[in-house]
């Protein structure tokens, strides 16, 4: 990856709840932080991101590999992104462990026996 551009940060995706919007204004991931997530995700289905995963929070910029691909992205807070190529062509992205503060992390339940900051 050669560059990381951060347009916007602590967005509510769809949601006029207050409550929504104030918890996102928390999800604030640097630009270190998205560099990283973009060099270890790999690819999931939608529904990982617009159901198991779901989370209203998320930041928005660019990003540009050293391929010279290049794209527009959607990173959420519950550690999945939205990745549109400049041809038009996205890509769902996860990686779990990442250092940002989630304010909806305890919301996935997916696993009972792990803390809900890991899932």
């Amino acid at each position: 990856m050669t560059k990381v551009v951060i347009d916007g940060t602590g967005l509510a995706r769809g949601d006029s709840d207050p409550y929504v919007q104030e918890e996102c204004r928390k999800f604030v991931p640097n630009k270190k932080q998205v560099a990283r997530f973009f060099s270890k995700a790999y690819p999931v289905e939608g529904r990982i991101i617009h159901h198991d995963r779901y989370s209203p929070c998320y930041a928005k910029g660019t990003v540009e590999f050293s391929d010279h691909s290049s794209g527009e992205w959607w990173l959420y807070s519950g550690g999945t992104a939205i990745l549109e190529w400049l041809s038009g062509d996205k890509v769902y992205l996860l990686y779990k462990q990442n250092r940002w503060r989630d304010p909806f992390a305890c919301m996935y339940g997916m696993d009972p026996d792990v803390p809900c900051e890991d899932q």
